[in-house]
């Protein structure tokens, strides 16, 4: 039903999909999808999750194996490689829906408040890997834990994405490097200066 609602959204937009394509398109009956997602909203709010873990489940992000080895990983210039790597597949997912909930947020109140309660999800999840670099004790002297979150959070945007790829007319290896190289300065203290 997912996969349904994500082409359906993606050709008709959010306001011309109804519950009824979308059990058309799945294959159910239309209060087969009403149990399990209670309502339109619901599901494009099952289909944001789901695309982001990238794993069938309902499984959250974090818990996902790729923020795990992140989060896992002691030296936080590879752990934040390995972060942006894992943050390229996500975006790549999780996009093209993004932009059918941030277009219909503009008439549609409630997926407004979806729209804001996804990212601060995505802020909450970008939390954990500020904390694991603290926990590290890498932090450039005067960036708190919440200084990271907010940072990790407005560099990693899928609008800043947007513009680089799509104004700039960046690669994404362009990117790719681009995000690491400015995580790491604006986050990480210098190696020759670490903290003792």
């Amino acid at each position: 039903m997912l996969e349904a609602a994500r082409r359906l959204f993606a050709t008709r937009g959010y306001a011309e999909t109804r519950i009824d394509d979308i059990a058309a398109e799945a294959d159910v009956s239309v209060p087969t999808v009403y149990a399990t997602f209670q309502s339109k909203r619901g599901v494009l709010d099952a289909l944001i999750h789901r695309l982001a873990a990238g794993v069938p489940g309902g499984t959250p992000l974090v818990d996902t194996a790729g923020p795990r080895a992140v989060n896992a990983e002691p030296d936080a210039r590879r752990a934040l490689s390995m972060f942006v790597e894992h943050l390229l597949g996500v975006q790549e997912r999780v996009i093209p829906t993004y932009e059918v909930m941030k277009s219909a947020a503009r008439t549609e109140p409630e997926i407004a408040e979806l729209l804001r309660k996804t990212q601060q999800q995505r802020y909450a999840n970008l939390s954990t890997l500020a904390a694991r670099l603290s926990e590290l004790d890498v932090l450039r002297a005067g960036v708190s834990v919440e200084d990271a979150s907010r940072t990790l959070w407005a560099i990693t945007s899928p609008e800043v994405r947007q513009m680089l790829l799509d104004g700039a007319g960046w690669t994404i290896d362009k990117y790719r490097a681009w995000l690491e190289d400015t995580l790491v300065a604006v986050l990480l203290v210098q190696q020759s200066r670490r903290r003792k």
